[in-house]
């Protein structure tokens, strides 16, 4: 289907663009570059109790101890992988340091490599650890995921308001080794926060960064404090931050907080974010797969200004239980094969993330579309279209009602399957089997790869 996509994205793009552009856009309030002085007694007064999901397996934990457990690696965008580290083991102080930060060069370009995917070399523009975008990130081994438990730390940061005196917020920041909402947002390394608000230095809201929303604000007396602590649910896998135990929807799937689970005393443990060894660390918090929802993020840094922490808009009914799902939606975790564990590298593999790509088109499911594309619709976007959520919407318009139906149930023939590599396949319009007849001026010949454990379309 990427072959005729390929064709409409320059008028989805600009349509997008064009409907995104319709009305305006409510203008956010940011915090300074750097966080204030703030006292550690009223951070732990404050800090929050946290009631994990029952049953939740995917732990808080140190992030100094996970940078112990990790490497520290180099992303060439993707095109390339260097044989070794950069450092492995990481020092901390480094990561951070203004003086002595890692260092790494981008890729020498014109020279060719002896292998297929690594980088034939480096050239002299240099990136420190400390740089945003610079490049780095932690890979952690697969064990790490579980995390450690309620005894890890938490990072908090504080922020006068920039314009009433009166106001002040004490940032909170949770640290777990994985994320995992499915489907369509698992990653290594998973940084949560909430942020208390003060006026005249007495709590009055709890702030909500929640998962693909913007923040919203919960009134401190309505989050039933315990001691002085405001009841912060965490979500059961992602971890996203929540007012009450209901279930809340998520760009399509289900976010599951819940009672039952084990409690976190955050201020037991409560550290300066800026006190910590790796602050100063500007790079991803896991590996890149340049697929939307599959990237480590970046976390606390200097410089990183957090917008919406003095919010006055209310989560008010966004919070409350939503209607039953979408047909199409699980309403537990997949019951079949473990979603961190790796996919087959195989021609069936790689034959069945395709159907499961052609399905979701037919079913005009986005999250799962630009997932398996991820890699191919990065290219576009980088070229200067817009990002796959907004030029595949258009698309799914353009496809006959027929096309849709039909290609719900398509099928791949293996003989038709072209082996380029062990590791990268393409899939001709010739190989799909559906009761339409799909053309090569229809949807095209699609290239699979096998990068970070699974199958994705990359051109």
């Amino acid at each position: 289907m990427l072959g005729r996509m390929r064709v409409m994205v320059g008028v989805a793009a600009s349509l997008s663009a064009a409907l995104v552009a319709c009305g305006p856009e409510k203008e956010k309030e940011w915090t300074g570059a750097e966080p204030s002085k703030g006292s550690a007694a009223e951070a732990a007064r404050f800090a929050p109790l946290v009631r994990l999901a029952k049953g939740e397996s995917l732990l808080p934990m140190d992030a100094t101890r996970f940078i112990g457990r990790s490497a520290l690696r180099f992303d060439h965008e993707g095109f390339c992988r260097d044989e070794g580290p950069v450092a492995d083991p990481i020092d901390p102080r480094r990561l951070g340091s203004k003086d002595n930060p890692y260092k790494h060069a981008d890729v020498e370009p014109g020279k060719s490599s002896s292998k297929p995917v690594s980088c034939p070399g480096h050239g002299d523009k240099w990136h420190t650890s400390t740089e945003a975008d610079g490049g780095f990130y932690l890979d952690p081994p697969k064990e790490v995921r579980k995390g450690e438990g309620t005894d890890a730390p938490v990072y908090w940061e504080y922020h006068n308001h920039k314009t009433d005196s009166k106001r002040a917020a004490y940032v909170y920041w949770f640290f777990y080794a994985y994320n995992n909402l499915t489907p369509g947002n698992r990653h290594e390394g998973d940084w949560e926060r909430v942020a208390v608000q003060l006026r005249d230095g007495k709590p009055e809201a709890v702030t909500f960064a929640k998962h693909g929303k913007d923040t919203c604000g919960v009134k401190w007396s309505d989050l039933d404090p315990q001691d002085g602590h405001p009841t912060v649910y965490s979500a059961r896998g992602s971890h996203g931050s929540y007012p009450t135990d209901k279930n809340q929807w998520v760009n399509g799937t289900l976010d599951r907080p819940s009672k039952g689970g084990a409690e976190w005393h955050t201020w037991d443990h409560v550290r300066p974010v800026d006190g910590e060894p790796w602050w100063g660390y500007a790079g991803w918090w896991g590996s890149q797969q340049h697929v939307s929802g599959f990237n480590g993020p970046m976390g606390p840094r200097p410089g990183r200004l957090l917008s919406g922490i003095f919010t006055n808009d209310s989560c008010g009914g966004g919070d409350k239980a939503p209607t039953d799902p979408p047909k199409d939606q699980p309403t537990n975790q997949p019951t079949g094969q473990p979603t961190d564990q790796a996919a087959p590298r195989t021609k069936e593999g790689a034959i069945r993330r395709y159907e499961e790509y052609l399905h979701a088109v037919g079913r005009e499911d986005i999250k799962t579309v630009c997932e398996v594309a991820g890699p191919a619709a990065k290219q576009a976007e980088d070229q200067g279209f817009g990002p796959c959520t907004s030029t595949f919407l258009v698309t799914f318009q353009m496809i006959s009602p027929t096309q849709k139906k039909a290609l719900q149930t398509a099928t791949v023939d293996p003989q038709k399957v072209v082996v380029r590599t062990p590791e990268k396949f393409d899939i001709p319009a010739a190989a799909v089997k559906a009761p339409v007849t799909f053309s090569e001026n229809e949807i095209g010949t699609s290239t699979l790869e096998y990068m970070k454990d699974d199958w994705y379309i990359t051109d």
